[in-house]
């Protein structure tokens, strides 16, 4: 019976994980509301959950407040460069789908192109600037390299993002209240113990 109760029981581990990651999940909304805000607040999130994955996060809320604040200016600039790059991809790709003459075609599949590349860029940038120390340049560059070396890998981290999303928006609404927390969980667990140990990365963290 003692056993049933103890911490150690990984039904219980598995119930503070996913308590955990409720947590996370309203941090990283309340934090992303002012919207300028959202960059500091998602490097915050995979600041905490890369060391999730490894039991070193310590007191979530102190450690998300940390990084927010330390990583605030460099992931805000991030964020609005995304922002922007997003936006103009979103709009261009609306446009030449919308002609019908070859040339638009062409320019509609190019974008195309440069639209996936960006959302594999997107779903590394942020956890890269959770963990390194580098500027912005470097950590885009690192972002596309790492990308399209590991391409399987971060095309499965993008299609966890679309299902958790998806099943909170078309199958059961509940799930979204644990949506971010959760992708950044498994994205950390893809990233700390396959990704990173190639660059010798996990040994930078703090």
């Amino acid at each position: 019976m003692a056993k049933l109760f103890s911490y150690d029981n990984p039904v219980w581990r598995f119930m503070g994980r996913v308590a955990d990651v409720f947590f996370l999940t309203v941090l990283w909304a309340a934090c992303s509301l002012p919207v300028i805000t959202a960059g500091a607040s998602t490097s915050a999130l995979y600041y905490v959950s890369l060391k999730m994955v490894k039991n070193r996060e310590g007191y979530l809320g102190k450690s998300f407040f940390k990084a927010f604040r330390d990583n605030f200016a460099q992931s805000t600039v991030i964020w609005l460069l995304m922002l922007a790059a997003g936006a103009f991809l979103g709009t261009d790709l609306y446009f030449f789908y919308h002609l019908e003459s070859t040339a638009a075609v062409f320019v509609f599949w190019l974008l195309f192109v440069f639209a996936v590349l960006y959302l594999l860029v997107a779903v590394l940038v942020f956890p890269l600037e959770a963990r390194l120390d580098t500027k912005i340049g470097k950590l885009f560059f690192m972002a596309f390299m790492v990308s399209i070396k590991n391409f399987s890998w971060v095309m499965l981290m993008l299609v966890i993002v679309v299902c958790i999303l998806a099943a909170g928006v078309f199958v059961f609404w509940p799930v979204l209240l644990v949506a971010a927390g959760t992708i950044a969980y498994l994205h950390s667990l893809i990233l700390v113990w396959i990704v990173f140990p190639k660059y010798g990365w996990n040994g930078k963290e703090e």
